[in-house]
């Protein structure tokens, strides 16, 4: 009986400890961002493959609803596959929680790109642009996301940005990019956003 009870306790704890250890209880958040990674670097630009990329994203979400790094994963996956509405939605709610600078530039041309330059639209540029200016350091040049931002904003600082990143030695810098900060508000946020 003792052996019976033994066997029975110790296959309970294999049991208990497979459980615990196996993907039905959930993996970490970092599991699903490495493998959605994975898939997103040989999808190489395949819709299919994409969504699947999605999925793990929510699979993701369904077992850790609250974490903004697969939440903003996604919202950038859904952008790109030119899913707006969605995309805006993940990043509202991030919004809620403290979104960075750079999530934050992409939920304000969302934003524009659904419902056109509204008041809250420049709002939330000035937001993001203000985002930078505290982040940044002295003898910091900026970056081209704070000049986008202040470009579509409408800062009377975003020319004096954009010329002093000019003259930068920013290892980022390129004629492309140079160009698509100079192109019009329109123009850019189809480019960016078509």
């Amino acid at each position: 009986m003792k052996k019976t009870l033994f066997i029975s306790m110790a296959t309970l704890l294999t049991s208990l400890l497979l459980t615990a250890c196996s993907p039905a209880s959930g993996e970490p958040p970092a599991h699903y961002l490495e493998r959605a990674g994975t898939a997103l670097m040989e999808a190489m630009g395949d819709t299919e493959q994409l969504e699947n990329v999605l999925a793990i994203y929510d699979e993701g979400l369904e077992r850790h609803p609250d974490n903004a790094e697969l939440l903003n994963s996604r919202a950038q996956l859904l952008a790109s596959l030119g899913r707006y509405e969605e995309a805006k939605r993940d990043l509202d709610e991030l919004h809620e929680e403290g979104l960075h600078k750079e999530g934050m530039l992409l939920r304000c041309m969302l934003h524009e790109r659904l419902e056109g330059a509204t008041d809250d639209a420049l709002a939330c540029y000035a937001e993001v642009e203000a985002a930078y200016v505290l982040a940044s350091e002295p003898d910091d040049y900026p970056n081209a996301n704070h000049i986008l931002a202040a470009r579509l904003a409408g800062s009377p600082e975003a020319d004096a940005l954009l010329l002093e990143w000019q003259d930068s030695d920013d290892p980022m810098k390129n004629p492309m990019l140079g160009e698509m900060l100079e192109m019009e508000r329109e123009a850019l946020i189809k480019q960016l956003l078509p």
